[in-house]
């Protein structure tokens, strides 16, 4: 068999390769899922047999996870992240504890018998007040370094640590992750006169919770996020009133109020620009589309007819979907419209509103009867995440590897999942949460 070694390593001798037991490589290969029956015996020089049986195949997206040096509580952060993910990551049962390619060295040729693809070696300290994390993401088979060593920098070490777990999951998918971008929605709690109805940042992991605007005995709903982060639209009804819509700048807290109409306006969407919002009113009795401009005026109808057109909301091509009950009465459809021509149905059967879409234009998020669900660009189903028959509609994350919707009538929490697999997360929240939607960084 041929001795692997990485470049300046020193090879592994027999007498170190005979002392990795065979409980190091059970350890590991059942912290993945593979394990029923292993063993595990040295042969001669650097060869470590290892059989797998029953249990499943190595597959291409396992990772160990080695604890970074440094601060404990940065890399428990990125493995918790990274645990998140479609990956399947492990830090039990290693071989060693190598924090730099020369600790790795010593005991590549018995990582590279295991079979696992990917490791991540690393290490965080604290610079000046800032968190610097230095880290190496290594193809495990050819003992390969992907794209050399990297580091990050922030002010905070929960910054830092998700800036290098979506710089990790880059590097081995190839798809960016964006862990620091944040959630608004709406809360609402109490009832009668005293009911309130607030809108809410939050971080992704529920922390740094931030009410920007509250209003009592009324409603906010259907915020959307300006594509550079900065700005946040939204509906607010009175009691016995009509909806208006509002802006909110979340650099400076300024208050905007958009379009001053008859009728109810809602389900505000920016372009791709972030120079127009799509909008519904009723001002005309049923509802149509409307465009203004993102910072306010006389608004421009787009859309109207006979039936109900609600939801709006642009592709980055700078068409927009939206849901109409034109072709069966209380049964809504989606559609696409150019702002030209004639809609096309998009679709397939059943109830399907309120839709939106992934950042690259494939994906549609959508509201499948009462079930969280994503549709291709042409209609044909891609998940139904529905479990308890009281979801909203799924909205994209600012990388497109993620959603989060609202889920339960009662005492709404917030769920968010990868749209490929990994775990589902759920966040608590104080009152009844509606109508997530991603804030990315401020550009």
């Amino acid at each position: 068999m041929k001795k692997n070694k990485m470049i300046n390593a020193e090879p592994l001798t027999p007498r170190s390769q005979k002392q990795l037991t065979t409980s190091l490589s059970c350890a590991l290969l059942a912290s993945l899922g593979l394990l029923v029956g292993v063993t595990a015996h040295a042969e001669e020089d650097y060869d470590l047999e290892v059989t797998i049986s029953k249990k499943g195949e190595v597959s291409q997206n396992q990772v160990a996870f080695v604890p970074f040096a440094g601060d404990s509580n940065t890399s428990q952060i990125i493995q918790k992240d990274l645990q998140a993910t479609p990956l399947k990551v492990t830090s039990e049962g290693l071989i060693g504890q190598p924090h730099t390619r020369d600790d790795l060295a010593a005991t590549l040729p018995a990582w590279q018998q295991l079979g696992i693809p990917y490791m991540v070696i690393g290490s965080s300290k604290s610079v000046a007040g800032n968190t610097t994390i230095t880290f190496e993401v290594i193809e495990v088979a050819k003992g390969r370094i992907i794209k050399g060593t990297q580091t990050v920098t922030a002010a905070d070490s929960k910054t830092a640590a998700h800036k290098a777990s979506g710089l990790i999951y880059e590097l081995i998918t190839g798809k960016k992750l964006d862990l620091n971008a944040r959630i608004i929605y709406v809360e609402e709690q109490g009832s009668g006169k005293s009911k309130t109805s607030a809108l809410v940042l939050v971080d992704a992991d529920g922390s740094n919770k931030r009410v920007l605007t509250r209003v009592t005995d009324a409603t906010i709903y259907s915020p959307a996020v300006s594509p550079d982060g900065r700005s946040v639209a939204y509906s607010v009804q009175l009691k016995n009133n009509s909806a208006h819509l509002w802006k909110y700048n979340l650099q400076n807290s300024q208050l905007t109020r958009l379009v001053d109409m008859k009728g109810s306006s809602l389900n505000p969407s920016f372009s791709s620009d972030g120079s127009k919002i799509l909008f519904s009113s009723t001002v005309n009795g049923d509802a149509d589309i409307y465009r203004v401009n993102s910072n306010g005026g006389k608004p421009e109808l787009v859309m109207s007819g006979p039936y109900e057109q609600v939801t709006p909301s642009y592709a980055p091509n700078g068409s927009f979907v939206y849901a109409s009950d034109h072709a069966s009465p209380n049964r809504p459809s989606i559609y696409r419209y150019n702002f030209s021509g004639s809609p096309v149905r998009i679709s397939r059967g059943g109830y399907a509103t309120n839709p939106s879409y992934s950042p690259d234009g494939t994906k549609i998020g959508f509201l499948s009867g009462r079930s969280a669900a994503i549709m291709s660009n042409n209609g044909s189903i891609i998940a139904n995440f529905g479990a308890t028959g009281l979801d909203e509609a799924p909205r994209f994350s600012p990388s497109g590897e993620r959603v989060v919707y609202s889920q339960g009538a009662k005492k709404g929490n917030l769920v968010i999942r990868y749209v490929d697999g990994g775990k589902v997360i759920t966040l608590p929240t104080e009152g009844i949460a509606k109508s997530p939607i991603w804030v990315p960084s401020a550009k």
